[in-house]
């Protein structure tokens, strides 16, 4: 499995999508795992658009995900908690400032052992689990 970050799977949506994430995301698609940190972002992403077409389309496409994800809809539990905290406290120390929502996912990408597919590597980088930057696949 792969943890999908948010700004891997609303490239799609986008009016102009980057070439190689469309490509990654058809090659990896049967391994890819969402969170629901990932589905909240989404949903926010669709709630702030004004009701019409494009929300509408929107908020199905997300819809469609959730369902496709099945059991790969990771949650944060206990154990992710505790990697949570070891995470951004270990950063803070270091001057490192992470959202919660990424620090909160590398704690479910920690505990599941699955490596996190983002753009935004610097934001998960010290935080124990691999990365994937799907916009530096080759074309």
């Amino acid at each position: 499995m792969i943890v999908a970050d948010t700004n891997i799977l609303s490239e799609p949506l986008r009016p102009q999508p980057d070439h190689r994430v469309i490509r990654w995301l058809a090659a990896h698609a049967p391994e890819l795992a969402i969170t629901t940190f990932t589905v909240a972002e989404l949903r926010y992403g669709v709630y702030r658009l004004p009701v019409g077409r494009r929300r509408h389309a929107l908020d199905a496409a997300v819809t469609a995900l959730v369902t496709q994800a099945g059991d790969r809809l990771l949650s944060f539990g206990p154990a992710a908690a505790e990697h949570y905290a070891a995470i951004r406290a270990e950063r803070e120390s270091k001057g490192v400032h992470v959202g919660v929502e990424d620090t909160m996912t590398a704690a479910i990408c920690k505990v599941s052992n699955y490596p996190i597919a983002t753009r935004k590597v610097a934001d998960f980088q010290g935080a124990g689990t691999p990365i994937i930057n799907p916009f530096d696949s080759p074309t």
